[in-house]
């Protein structure tokens, strides 16, 4: 019996410590290009980067940009959020109401995330044999994540001044406040929309990501 009370025990601190842990960063992998590439393209192998950005627990932001590199540049990009559950997530764009499914697992072990693809490149948008599965190791030297990170991530996306304070939402509807709000002056990413509400996301001077919905007409 004390036997099984110390495995419980044990079991719920590993849980605890995985729980607290923030993986958020950026991870990469590159490799030399295949064949005789000329001189200006010998370092310009396929390549992949992915960055997380905590959420809440352990759901996470994701950003995933992946290449072939020479001869051919073909490309693949895709983001969404995950939630880890002891060391793997899953993604899966259908719950986004995606028409083709791109499921990607991942798995964390030290300081590497390693991506299986469970659907076609085609499928997630990716260029002609493309695809996410690889080992991404974190990189030593980190980027800093503030807004002007945000806005490469989004860089079709328009940038608003707000003319006054703002209450964030959870939900696309705005029925759900969260206990956030942005202040009067700050500038915040218009990234999608429907016809009464924004999605956006900030991170703050101390790095804390927020994210979610507003009222456009909180923003008039």
């Amino acid at each position: 019996m004390k036997k099984i009370l110390l495995f419980s025990v044990l079991m719920i601190f590993a849980i605890s410590i995985f729980g607290q842990t923030n993986y958020s960063g950026l991870y990469s992998y590159s490799f030399k290009p295949k064949g005789n590439p000329p001189d200006t393209e010998k370092d310009k192998g396929p390549s992949g980067q992915l960055a997380l950005l905590k959420m809440n627990g352990n759901q996470y932001r994701f950003w995933l940009d992946v290449t072939l590199g020479w001869p051919n540049y073909n490309v693949g990009e895709t983001d969404g959020t995950i939630t880890f559950v002891n060391d793997t997530a899953s993604f899966d764009n259908t719950f986004e109401d995606a028409d083709l499914p791109c499921i990607l697992k991942f798995k964390i072990a030290d300081n590497t995330i390693t991506i299986n693809s469970q659907s076609t490149s085609f499928n997630c948008g990716f260029g002609n044999a493309v695809h996410a599965d690889g080992e991404y190791k974190r990189d030593i030297v980190q980027p800093k994540f503030d807004n002007a990170w945000l806005q490469k991530e989004y860089y079709s996306s328009p940038t608003i001044s707000l003319k006054n304070k703002v209450q964030l939402y959870k939900d696309e509807n705005c029925f759900y406040p969260k206990s956030e709000f942005f202040v009067k002056g700050t500038a915040i990413l218009n990234i999608t929309e429907n016809e009464k509400n924004m999605y956006t996301e900030y991170i703050t001077t101390d790095g804390k990501f927020m994210y979610g919905w507003i009222k456009k007409t909180d923003i008039k």
